[in-house]
């Protein structure tokens, strides 16, 4: 008489000693892969920001030169896509009536009449200010001519002011991550107003710009995140010189 055997098999065996995981391992093992990919997320967070702020510092440098240029060929800048009213937002330049100046003091960048970009790697149209003897088609500039544009690092935030130039022709920045005060390439419309008082040195319509270093909402300074570029009084009159436009 044959004894049945209640030992299992040798593939009933391993299935018999294999345990799942509880629950609380289950959890463990959750919370160290959501500390892993953390980990991993910021810098690359970090990295696809820098990468916008470098491409956006590239398209300053591409708008300066598209300046110098527009200005040898036509002997003035151009002038100011206004951001309201008829024709806004739409890249073009806007004259006055009479067309020997512009409609406006400040506004969008004119990158259809430049043919360029206009927006940066936020989606938001290039700010523009040129000085008006600058961009006078009546009374060409001249090389005794003088920009009045000031851009400067407040000593409310930094101590004593530095002044990088009080004589530019003529000024563009982007309103960096936050759109503050810019207006929108895709919704043609005004972005939230900016709170730090940096920020809205470069929305006030005056002919004071801020550029600073880059610092987060709550820091002592305010938050300021806007990227400026500005054009050369001398270097666009040198440049003028050996395009032989001037004198």
């Amino acid at each position: 008489m044959h004894e049945h055997s209640l030992r299992p098999s040798p593939a009933n065996a391993q299935c018999a000693g294999a345990t799942g995981f509880t629950l609380i391992e289950v959890a463990i093992g959750m919370l160290l892969l959501s500390m892993l990919l953390s980990t991993l997320l910021v810098p690359l967070t970090a990295q696809v920001e820098q990468r916008k702020i470098a491409d956006t510092q590239n398209a300053l440098t591409q708008i300066a030169d598209a300046l110098m240029g527009y200005a040898i060929s036509n002997g003035y800048l151009p002038c100011h896509d206004r951001s309201s009213g008829a024709g806004a937002n739409d890249g073009i330049e806007d004259l006055n009536a009479g067309a020997t100046n512009c409609a406006v003091a400040e506004g969008n960048l004119p990158w259809a009449t430049l043919g360029i970009a206009g927006s940066d790697a936020w989606g938001n149209f290039f700010r523009y200010r040129a000085a008006s003897v600058f961009t006078d088609r009546a009374n060409l500039f001249k090389l005794a001519s003088s920009g009045n544009l000031t851009v400067q690092c407040p000593a409310s935030a930094w101590g004593a002011t530095t002044v990088y130039t009080n004589t530019a022709p003529a000024v563009v920045l982007s309103h960096g991550r936050n759109g503050y005060g810019a207006i929108s390439a895709a919704l043609r419309s005004v972005n939230p107003a900016p709170a730090s008082a940096d920020e809205l040195a470069n929305t006030d319509g005056n002919t004071i710009f801020v550029s600073r270093t880059i610092s987060a909402n709550g820091a002592a300074a305010g938050e300021y995140d806007d990227l400026v570029s500005w054009l050369s009084t001398a270097l666009l009159l040198n440049k003028m010189i050996t395009a032989q436009k001037l004198p």
